[in-house]
C-alpha cells in the first residue's frame, strides 16, 4: 500500500497495545485517510471517510491492479451499486457510499500483525 497526497497530516500515533502505528491524514478534497502500519512502518491497512473517494491508485500502490480488475469484472457482470467488496489476490477491500458520503477500507491479510483483530481495528 502507498501513501497519498495530503492537505494536512496529523502525527502518527501508536495505539495503547503498541502493535501498530496509525497515521491519519486529511486530503485536500476533505476525505480523511488512516494508514495502519506495523511498528517497522509497513502499511497493512488503510481506511477512508469523506465527501470524495481517495485516489485508489495512490492509496493501494502495487495492489491497485487487483482492485481495478475486480471492479471491471463486477461492472461487466452488471453490478452497479454503491458498494464494492472484494477479497482477491491477497487484498480485502470494501468501499461504499454516495456523493459526499464515502467510506471504506482495504487491508492485506498476510501483513496484519499477530494479535490485531482487523475487524475491530477498521470499525
Amino acid at each position: 500500500m502507498a501513501s497519498t497526497s495530503v492537505a494536512s497530516s496529523r502525527a502518527a500515533r501508536t495505539p495503547p497495545n503498541g502493535s501498530i502505528q496509525l497515521q491519519e491524514s486529511l486530503l485536500a478534497n476533505g476525505t480523511t485517510v488512516k494508514e495502519y502500519a506495523t511498528p517497522q512502518g509497513r502499511v497493512f491497512a488503510v481506511s477512508w471517510r469523506g465527501p470524495v473517494l481517495p485516489d485508489f491508485s495512490a492509496l493501494l500502490g502495487t495492489h491497485f491492479p487487483t482492485f481495478r480488475q475486480s471492479a471491471e469484472r463486477a461492472r461487466e457482470q452488471g453490478v452497479r451499486n454503491s458498494t464494492l467488496a472484494l477479497n482477491h489476490g491477497g487484498l480485502v477491500m470494501r468501499s461504499t457510499g454516495r456523493m459526499r458520503a464515502f467510506e471504506g477500507f482495504a487491508y492485506l491479510p498476510a501483513l496484519v500483525p499477530d494479535g490485531v483483530v482487523i475487524d475491530e481495528l477498521l470499525q
